[in-house]
């Protein structure tokens, strides 16, 4: 005789209905199967799934539908769709999904939403964290500086580019690094050999000027954010850290919040990518550079912050060293950035500021 459990886990699942669905911009392909066969198969206009679920529900009155998809440019607006319309549902990381050799060369957007009900039936796709529309605003607000930070820079570039076209170099007196007050005034009396150059470059400057606007008026906003309730306790609290300022601080906020979703500092340091490869086959065992697989805005602002604690405390800065005996700087600072992270998740975990220790200890 079967197990109860395992009887009432079929019975449950002979009650459900698997959807897997391949996501595009303007179309949807589908895939609904029951515990054992394939019921149907569509490629339906993303603007019209909610019709659809509703005639799947009237076609199979009391299943329980499931779905999956790949996270992707179409975020997390389709999942909540769903949810919201009683079909319990999940997104995955594409490279979670498990592909035959077969489906890498005969691919196509039919056979994805067949693979990724598959897979959702079978059990072996693992969700992602879907934040709240809260948090994803706080997250995309953070995110949105590094662009509008790249525009200015590009804008300078533009700038400098252009006047060397017409043999005007700037002094080497005159700081091109922070665009300095004097370095403006010289700028806004150059004069272009022609009306056209001259009108050209006028725009460049308003351009510059705007951007910088703009981009002075986003900090305002991020900062009005990480002073807000639901960020202040965490921001003094990470603050107390060695090279995490303000804008470190409410970066790892907005892409970690909450840090309860972490369960142990190892899935937290697999989520930011702090940790190497590994290719292992009988007596070889090789560790490797880091993995690709990694939350970027959240690696960079920790190895940016890694040199700044090497620099700032005695405890990380004698970790650097330490591994600086064997290893190249590069890689020796990575070292810095995971001891960080780990640092980072106890006060957070804990809720307790830190406490500079010794490097002996």
């Amino acid at each position: 005789m079967r197990p109860m459990s395992q009887a009432t886990k079929e019975n449950d699942n002979s009650n459900r209905i698997y959807i897997g669905m391949d996501v595009h911009k303007k179309h949807i392909d589908v895939t609904l199967m029951s515990q054992h066969i394939v019921l149907a198969q569509a490629h339906i206009r993303s603007n019209i799934m909610e019709e659809y679920i509703r005639k799947v529900k009237r076609k199979y009155p009391g299943k329980q539908l499931t779905a999956a998809y790949e996270a992707g440019f179409s975020g997390f607006a389709l999942c909540k769709q769903l949810n919201a319309l009683g079909v319990e549902t999940i997104v995955v990381n594409a490279a979670d999904i498990p592909t035959t050799n077969k489906e890498r060369t005969t691919k196509s957007d039919r056979s994805d939403s067949m693979k990724i009900c598959k897979a959702l039936k079978s059990e072996t796709l693992r969700k992602i964290y879907v934040p709240s529309d809260e948090q994803l605003g706080d997250r995309d607000l953070v995110r949105y500086r590094s662009r509008l930070r790249q525009e200015v820079s590009k804008h300078k570039t533009r700038i400098k580019m252009f006047i060397h076209r017409y043999g005007i170099h700037i002094p080497d007196e005159l700081d091109t690094s922070h665009w300095s007050k004097p370095l403006r005034a010289w700028l806004g009396m150059r004069t272009l050999p022609s009306a056209s150059a001259q009108t050209t470059f006028g725009i460049m400057l308003e351009n510059l000027e705007t951007s910088e606007i703009a981009y002075q008026k986003h900090l305002r906003r991020i900062n009005e954010l990480a002073s807000s309730p639901r960020y202040a306790d965490d921001m003094d609290l990470l603050c107390t850290i060695p090279g995490i300022g303000r804008l470190t601080a409410i970066t790892i906020l907005t892409e970690l919040n909450p840090i309860s979703r972490f369960r142990t500092i190892d899935h937290l340091a697999s989520y930011v990518g702090l940790v190497p490869m590994r290719h292992q086959s009988g007596s070889s065992d090789r560790s490797m550079p880091m993995q690709h697989r990694a939350q970027q805005e959240l690696r960079v602002a920790l190895v940016q912050s890694a040199w700044m604690a090497a620099r700032s405390s005695d405890r990380f800065r004698a970790a650097h060293i330490e591994k600086r005996k064997n290893r190249p700087s590069q890689v020796a600072i990575i070292y810095v950035a995971r001891k960080l992270l780990n640092t980072i998740y106890t006060v957070l975990k804990n809720s307790q500021p830190y406490v500079e220790q010794s490097s002996k200890q």
